[in-house]
């Protein structure tokens, strides 16, 4: 049957104890705002999906979900592209084993014992249906596989401008997937440096969807800006001419764009 990503990752994933704080099987309700980019990242009639989103919010569990889901539901050749391959290897043995140990859909699916078997090596796995590439886009021979119908950036704000003499690795990725009708880009980065930015640069060919959060006392849905963080500060006269000021961040708070009300850190979740 037609599964969304999302309900595939609550039936199927489960979250190990050596990646996150609180492990066991996938909740989307622990992370509500995962649900719509891991449908996205599974909707067969979205082909290129773009996830801008600052360091810890759940971005690279998002990529396992997606990623698992392609390996067990719905069969296909996927490239994971990061940006160096010591990166690309230190996903594979930390993030990636451990959900494809701890998921049971895996079990008779991909061999992940420690052997020098070619099917398990670290950056390539062979599943019924298809096959894990995981390569540094500062690699180029990497980057000239055999087709992929599934082409996932990760962190592509840090991919080198080139790829040896090769051009564009993020480019020179997407470009394997050319041969699929029912491919799928999935590009996903914090951004760095304003108009230099490639995920930026892809964001704004989007649809530029943005997460809003409702205002606890008058529900007004926003999106969260650095401008309405408040805190409290205080000014210490060190001499005649020079005042120095102490920041509290104990006391920090949001002002709701709306009512102006400050909403305090409980209200957080």
């Amino acid at each position: 049957p037609e599964l969304k990503g999302s309900l595939w990752a609550e039936l199927y994933r489960v979250v190990s104890p050596e990646i996150s704080s609180k492990p066991g099987p996938w909740d989307n309700s622990v992370v509500p705002f995962a649900s719509q980019m891991i449908d996205a990242c599974t909707d067969p009639l979205i082909e290129e999906v773009t996830i801008v989103g600052s360091a810890q919010v759940v971005k690279t569990e998002v990529l396992l979900n997606t990623c698992g889901y392609y390996i067990h539901y719905e069969p296909s050749p996927i490239l994971f592209v990061y940006p160096t391959l010591d990166q690309a290897r230190k996903f594979s043995k930390e993030k990636l084993y451990y959900m494809l140990r701890d998921s049971a859909c895996f079990k008779d699916l991909v061999k992940i014992e420690k052997s020098r078997d070619r099917d398990n090596a670290t950056l390539h796995k062979n599943y019924p249906g298809g096959s894990l590439d995981i390569v540094g886009a500062n690699s180029p021979s990497g980057l000239a596989q055999l087709s992929k119908r599934i082409v996932i950036l990760d962190d592509c704000d840090r991919f080198p401008v080139s790829a040896g003499d090769e051009g564009d690795p993020a480019e020179l990725a997407e470009k394997r997937s050319t041969s699929f009708p029912n491919r799928k880009k999935i590009r996903v980065s914090t951004p760095t440096v304003k108009d230099h930015s490639r995920i930026m640069r892809y964001y704004k060919t989007s649809n530029q969807m943005k997460y809003k959060v409702p205002c606890p006392h008058c529900n007004h849905l926003q999106v969260l800006k650095w401008q309405n963080f408040k805190w409290d500060v205080e000014e210490n006269k060190v001499d005649l001419f020079n005042v120095e000021q102490i920041h509290n961040p104990e006391t920090v708070a949001y002002a709701c764009e709306s009512c102006g009300t400050l909403i305090e850190e409980k209200y957080k979740r």
